[in-house]
């Protein structure tokens, strides 16, 4: 048995690989290999697997993963366990990373007795073991992926020698591939270059050397700023000479001279820090807090602030400002390196310390190879000194981590587009976007102009530009940089110019400056699934979002949607929003950054990959709505559905997000309606129509009445151009209902007199019934009692026959509603059976809207107590769901039975909150008769006056709104007044 994991994690059983079941078998295997026959403990094995995701589950879980591995391997003995931990049990030779390390160990001893060609021997066989990088594809695994670098650089160290004993032996050219290849993985390293440099030249390749020379000068003043160290510089000189005994001093070790030389120098004070902003604004407390952090040190170790934030929102700007500030605090140096983080090739740490270590006077050829050592001589060179380091641009921990002084008389500030929350002892500063006084402010600090001040001439004009810049603090250097540049352009003209979302990134360049290319930086370092979010996050049109839309767009699972959005939220392309009603975390994307999203989806995105996305965000606000509607309403009752796509976020995420069915409506509403619009734009009519119906549920217990217009026009239009008879009678429908709310009867009467013939010409019977209920509703309410009766009746025998129990509860509650208002005995039985149904099917809406009318027949039968019961119950079922028009017919309800029942005061109160909840949300017909009631209540008082016009203004209410009943009630109560007569009121 043999196990291998330098390269891919292979188990080989008599001599041919055998399959591990499982990736978390790999992972175990894995970790119990680097252990190297220790035990491992079982909470670090949790931790490495799983982390906090288990919970109690998690050793449970552990121990069926280790008797599944023993079963693979088919030997127990071969995971031990004892009562900490579990550890795995082979010889030296059976693991190819342990027998690596006993063959690298063996071949050092050899060189140490001066036996080159045994170590050369065994270093090659050492090499041989390698099939790729150790763990190959378990970088997710932090314990690994450390593992795997310490291998790695062990490789490279054991490679080195290799090459150096195959040179001190004569063979130049056969090491030179080798060499180039190592050259171009790490071009910044001298030693490497230094060696190609005497292979090719003691092989005769004198002028390949000289070139390998130039280009590692061109790379080192490129990347570090920095020439040649003396070594590479001696080399070019003796190979110009033509010295064809050039050596090399192979392991860097200084002479002894050269040691007491640099002991006794004094140690130089570097200042690399780039030059400050002279402009910075709107940063003061920024700088005050970042001053506090870093001269507020920890007793025993460095302060450390990671600075991070959106691209082009002034990070390395507020750094470098904060590190001249306090020069003084720093008095032995400044060290700075732009690590490129935010591009897909960040710098190195081991490139960095060298950048660093040549800085604090450590020669070229006194630098070692390997990370770990560069680090210990940095941190050996900064012990007992104050230096301030910026890092500027950092990608992650990693990066950083080897970069970090040893001592509390350090400071370190870090900027970075990612958080690094895991960063030991980190404090954070998390960079927004400027003020609106601010961003005004940089402009006029750039361009000199008094109308770009904060209290400029023109301050609309200037608050505009610092909007259409997003407030960018890039974006507003480069708008300024523009009309510096340009005097004669008013601010006018270039905020015409930014006006225009597809031109505007093209507009925000200027010279070296562009807002496009810092995102695009950050666009090149995502992961091809977060490449992919982000085009697609272009096509979402509301100022936030939650995950399941990500899902939704990469067409993922929720779980794995919310990682790759997390990637994002790490690259600073999208920031957190906040909870939201159902307690989701929501984000959301700057401005710029979205322009940016959709620019790189046009030019990246095939059309038909836009369609699918666009299809699939769609129908899951379709699948989600219509889940609400049937929490809601018990079922598909009252709704129509089409033949639209829905995609299913899953049965987890869906019930998360619909326990509170009610809330997720409203949190989603923006959403919704723009879904709306944006299936109309790509002609999904069934799509279209299904959510503006389906929406219905929400815009008419929130009294979004707006958007309800808005929505189903939209889908009118569609399914028009599409020829979709059966969506235009859904559309007529719902704009005829939504008139009905709005109390404009004679406006609803066109819309169900075109749906009802279109809904039988495609024989849709549930369609016709429910258009017939609500043209039943205008014939009661202008006074044609019969003919509603006839209507309300054929309905009924129509929804019986589709089972649409809640629209059957509703046509039973109109016909005992009619009842009530004609006085006939037989209304109970209806609102009983009705209320019985409502509460079968859990509907609180429906429920309490019968409880209204049984409010209104106990007030009819002179009932007050068992009214005001009612009426109660009515505005607590309407507070629990969010339904504020119910929550005004029982505040209504109570009132008027209070008036009723002589109860003056408590009724002024309930009739005013009615009143002024009825006129937020433009319901005419409550405030109406909340006003009819009051003015009764104001002449039993006394007060004629405030009675009168009360009266006046709910008669013109009723009439206006087209409610003759209604309207000649109020008129006999405007009557009574004038004849000091009080009438009881009419129910």
């Amino acid at each position: 048995m043999r196990f291998q994991v330098l390269g891919d994690v292979t188990l080989v059983l008599d001599g041919r690989p055998a399959s591990l079941s499982s990736r978390r078998q790999e992972r175990l295997l894995a970790l119990l290999v680097c252990a190297q026959g220790r035990v491992v403990a079982a909470e670090t094995l949790i931790d490495a697997m799983w982390g906090e995701q288990l919970g109690p589950r998690a050793g449970k879980n552990l121990q069926v993963l280790v008797h599944r591995l023993r079963k693979t391997l088919d030997d127990p003995e071969r995971i031990r366990h004892d009562r900490s931990g579990y550890a795995l049990s082979a010889q030296t030779a059976e693991v190819d990373a342990w027998h690596f390390a006993d063959l690298a160990e063996r071949a050092r001893r050899a060189l140490d007795r001066e036996d080159l060609e045994t170590a050369a021997v065994l270093q090659r066989e050492a090499l041989a073991l390698w099939r790729g990088r150790a763990f190959a594809g378990l970088d997710d695994v932090a314990p690994l992926a450390e593992a795997a670098e310490r291998l790695e650089q062990d490789r490279r160290r054991v490679l080195i020698e290799r090459i150096d004993v195959d040179l001190v032996m004569g063979r130049h050219a056969e090491v030179i591939p080798e060499l180039v290849s190592l050259v171009a993985e790490d071009p910044l390293v001298e030693s490497a270059a230094a060696r190609l440099m005497v292979a090719m030249h003691r092989s005769g390749q004198r002028t390949e050397a000289l070139e390998t020379y130039r280009r590692t000068r061109a790379v080192l003043a490129e990347e570090l700023g920095l020439e040649p160290g003396p070594q590479l510089r001696a080399l070019e000189a003796a190979i110009l000479r033509g010295d064809s005994q050039i050596g090399l001093d192979l392991h860097m070790r200084a002479e002894p001279a050269e040691r007491k030389t640099a002991a006794t120098a004094p140690d130089p004070v570097p200042f690399l820090l780039p030059a400050g902003v002279g402009d910075l604004t709107g940063r003061d407390d920024e700088l005050r807090r970042l001053a506090a952090i870093l001269r507020d040190r920890p007793a025993t170790t460095p302060a450390i602030c990671a600075i991070s934030g959106m691209p082009g929102v002034g990070k390395t700007a507020l750094a470098v400002q904060s590190a001249h500030e306090l020069r003084d605090d720093f008095p032995d140096g400044q060290l700075y390196v732009n690590l490129r983080g935010a591009g897909a090739e960040p710098v190195e740490p081991s490139h960095a310390l060298s950048r660093f270590l040549r800085a604090l006077g450590v020669e070229g050829r006194a630098i070692p190879d390997s990370l770990d050592e560069r680090a210990e001589v940095f941190r050996a060179r900064l012990s007992g000194r104050r230096v301030l380091v910026l890092l500027d641009d950092a990608a992650d921990e990693a990066q950083v981590e080897p970069l970090i002084p040893p001592e509390n008389g350090c400071a370190v500030m870090i900027t970075s587009r990612s958080a690094l929350t895991a960063l030991p002892g980190t404090r954070r500063l998390v960079l927004g976007v400027l003020t609106s006084t601010a961003a005004v402010g940089l402009l006029g600090t750039i361009t000199g102009r008094a109308e770009l001040t904060s209290d400029g001439a023109d301050g609309t004009t200037a608050g505009q530009l610092a909007e259409l810049c997003g407030r960018l603090p890039l974006a507003l250097r480069i708008a300024g940089a523009r009309l510096a540049a340009r005097p004669h352009w008013t601010v006018d003209r270039l905020v015409s110019r930014l006006v225009a979302e597809h031109d505007r990134l093209d507009e925000l360049t200027h010279g070296a400056l562009s807002v496009r290319a810092s995102l695009a930086l950050g666009y090149s370092g995502l992961t091809e699934p977060g490449r992919t979010l982000f085009r697609r996050l272009g096509l979402v049109e509301t100022p936030d979002f939650a995950g399941w839309v990500a899902a939704a767009l990469l067409d993922a699972e929720p779980r794995d949607a919310e990682d790759v959005l997390e990637g994002l939220m790490e690259a600073q392309l999208i920031e957190y929003a906040g909870l939201d009603g159902i307690g989701e975390p929501r984000y959301r994307i700057h401005d710029l950054v979205r322009l940016h999203a959709r620019e790189r989806g046009e030019a990246d995105e095939p059309p038909a990959s836009v369609r699918a996305a666009l299809t699939r965000l769609t129908g899951a606000y379709l699948a989600l709505a219509e889940q609400a509607h049937r929490r809601q309403y018990g079922g598909d009752y009252t709704v129509l559905h089409g033949e639209g796509l829905r995609w299913d976020c899953g049965a987890v995420a869906s019930q998360r997000l619909l326990a509170d069915s009610a809330a997720w409506l409203r949190s989603e509403r923006l959403g919704l309606v723009a879904a709306v619009d944006q299936a109309a734009r790509v002609e999904l009519s069934e799509t279209c129509w299904d959510l503006a119906m389906t929406a219905i549920t929400l815009f008419e217990a929130q009294g979004h009445f707006d958007d309800w217009r808005n929505t189903s026009e939209t889908a009118l239009a569609v399914v028009r151009r599409a020829g979709d008879s059966r969506g235009e009678a859904a559309m007529r429908y719902s704009l005829g209902t939504l008139d009905l709310f709005r109390q404009r009867y004679t406006a609803a009467r066109p819309h169900f007199d075109a749906a009802l013939p279109l809904f039988e010409a495609v024989n849709d019977q549930h369609g016709q019934a429910l258009t017939l209920r609500n043209a039943a509703l205008i014939e009661r309410v202008e006074g044609r009692a019969g003919t509603a009766l006839r209507r309300y009746r054929r309905a009924l025998r129509m929804l019986r026959e589709v089972g649409d129990r809640h629209a059957e509860a509703h046509v039973l509650g109109s016909i005992a509603q009619i009842h009530i208002e004609h006085g006939r005995a037989d209304a109970t039985p209806l609102l009983e059976t009705a209320l019985d149904v409502y509460h079968d099917l859990g509907d609180l809406r429906g429920a309490a809207q019968i409880l209204n009318r049984m409010g209104a027949l106990h007030l009819r039968q002179g009932r007050t107590e068992q009214a005001k019961a009612a009426y109660r119950q009515v505005s607590a079922a309407s507070q629990a769901i969010g339904d504020r028009i119910g929550e005004a017919y029982g505040l209504l309800g109570v009132g008027e039975a209070e008036l009723l029942a002589g109860e003056l005061d408590p009724a002024a109160d309930h009739l005013d909150a009615a009143l002024a909840l009825a006129e937020g949300l433009g319901e005419t017909f409550i405030a109406a008769r909340a006003r009819l009631a009051a003015g009764r209540l104001a002449a039993e008082r006394g007060e004629h006056e405030p009675a009168r016009s009360m009266l006046d203004r709910a008669i013109s209410e009723f009439a206006e709104i087209g409610l003759p009943v209604w309207h000649e009630r109020a008129v006999d109560a405007r009557r009574s007044l004038d004849t000091t007569l009080c009438p009881p009121l009419p129910y």
